[in-house]
């Protein structure tokens, strides 16, 4: 038995409702940043970790590379200052990497 067809009407809301909800799915997008986070041991001296981070500005960087850099700190960490990284495009916001010191 063969099926009715399907609207055009019909067919126009479904492919408009998948759009949207495929548009959900898609990452945010920012930009790359090289931070540098420092925390205090254990000894009282000063010690830190370098860290890259994907924010969607400058000015949410810290917080993004705070998180990052406590996975791997063996105290709170303290505070971050990031610098963009220049010509890198753009990145998944939210990603991090833990960076060798002086890279």
């Amino acid at each position: 038995m063969p099926r009715p067809p399907v609207s055009s009407g019909l067919a126009a809301l479904l492919l408009a409702l998948a759009a949207v909800l495929g548009a959900g799915c898609e990452k945010e997008r920012g930009s790359p940043y090289a931070c540098t986070c420092t925390f205090l041991t254990d000894f009282d001296d000063n010690s830190g970790s370098e860290v890259t981070v994907c924010s969607p500005s400058a000015e949410r960087a810290p917080d993004f590379a705070r998180g990052c850099a406590q996975s791997g700190a063996p105290a709170p960490v303290e505070k971050c200052v990031c610098t963009p990284e220049k010509g890198s495009g753009t990145c998944e916001v939210g990603l991090c990497r833990n960076r060798p010191r002086g890279e």
